[in-house]
Order: C-alpha cells, then structure tokens, then sequence
C-alpha cells in the first residue's frame, strides 16, 4: 500500500521485527490518544497503563469477543470483592483470592460458550495473553472502587473502556499502521503533541458543555 521507506527497511534489516515495530508504534499512538482524551477531552482513565493494554488486548480478540470479556471480568471482580471485604485478611490476599476467582469464572465462561456459542464460537481462537491482559484491569478496578464510590469507579471505567475502543480502532485500521510503519517521522511529532499537550491548560471539551449547561440553567432560574 506504501512504498517501505529507508529508515523503516533499516531497522527491519538490523534486528526489530514488523510486529515488534508495528507494537512499539502503537503503544506511541494509544498515549497519544489518552493523553488526547485526558487533557484535551476531560475523559478519566485508569492512567495511561489500562487503556493501553485494553486496546492492545482489543487488536487481538477484536472488539467484540474483548468487551464480552471485559464485562465478565468486571462483574466477578465486583461481586467477589463485595463479598470477601467482609473477611479480614491483607489486601494483597484479597486481591490474589479475587484472582483466583476470577480465574475459575473465565474457565467456566469459556466451557459455557463452548457449548452454547452464545454468538462467541471462535472464542477459543483468541491468544491468551490477550484475555489474560483484560483480566489484569480487575485490579485497576477494585483500586478504583476501593478509593472511590461506585458510580465513581464506573464512570472511570467506561472512560478507559472506551478510549481503549477508540484506540482499538486506530492501531487495527491498515492503512494506518502501514502509513506509520513507513513514515516514522510521526512519532518524534507524537513527542512533540504530548510535550504541548502537557502545557495546555484551557478548558477541556467536558468542562466547556459542563459550564455551558450549568450557566443554561442559571440563566432559565
């Protein structure tokens, strides 16, 4: 689609490998965007780190088998939190017990899908690093729901549920990737985007409509 530059045919030649090169690319885009959504937007992520393994996750399983996981991922960790914050034990047992938790119910999910499809029959065609990536939001989450309220921690979570998407769907577009592995110049202007968005300090496009309504209201009072 693109004529492989030089830059781009040197560094396959001397030791990075295409996937290796198209991740390393991606990671630069998906931190840019959250960044994007963060400070430009006023989206609320679970940092940098969440959204970024969810979209990278996302490419892998596709959209559609990830947020099947993800839900089942977010309910258990849910449901077993609740019930073992009742038993007084450290934090990281509690943690590594909803883990494993966790674990038996993904099994458990992927036999009940295997029997039923459920609309996910190729379920069993997905990497496991892939879900063992999504599974690792669980702990971003009970972090979030421990510090913070319910609906709190739920309002986070759609946020980096879908920035993710949003970037989900950047890094799986070809002519995308093929554009950027062939014109690298765009990551040191990447570096260059996250530089001045780290001086912005206007308004953000979630607080001019918050604003915006709130002096809709004043004026009608």
């Amino acid at each position: 689609m693109f004529e492989t530059s030089g830059l781009t045919e040197w560094i396959l030649q001397h030791g990075v490998s295409k996937m290796a090169l198209e991740l390393l690319i991606a990671v630069a885009v998906l931190a840019t965007i959250v960044s994007i959504a963060r400070y430009v937007i006023g989206s609320k992520t679970y940092g940098i780190y969440a959204p970024i393994l969810l979209a990278i996750a996302y490419s892998y399983t596709g959209l559609k088998y990830g947020l099947a996981i993800t839900i089942i991922v977010i309910l258990t960790s849910l449901l077993s939190y609740n019930v073992l914050k009742r038993i007084r034990m450290h934090y990281i047992t509690r943690i590594a017990t909803n883990y494993t938790i966790l674990a038996m119910v993904l099994v458990l999910f992927f036999v009940l899908i295997d029997m039923f499809g459920l609309g996910l029959e190729n379920m069993a065609n997905i990497p496991p690093l892939a879900f063992i990536s999504i599974a690792a939001l669980s702990d971003f989450f009970i972090k979030q729901y421990v510090k913070k309220s319910f609906a709190g921690s739920i309002l986070t979570l759609t946020g980096t549920i879908l920035v993710a998407a949003i970037g989900w769907f950047v890094i799986t577009r070809e002519i995308i990737s093929e554009y950027m592995i062939n014109n690298l110049w765009v990551l040191p202007l990447l570096t260059l985007v996250n530089l001045l968005l780290g001086q912005f300090t206007g308004l953000r496009i979630k607080d001019y409509f918050r604003f915006k309504l709130s002096n809709r209201d004043d004026s009608s009072n």
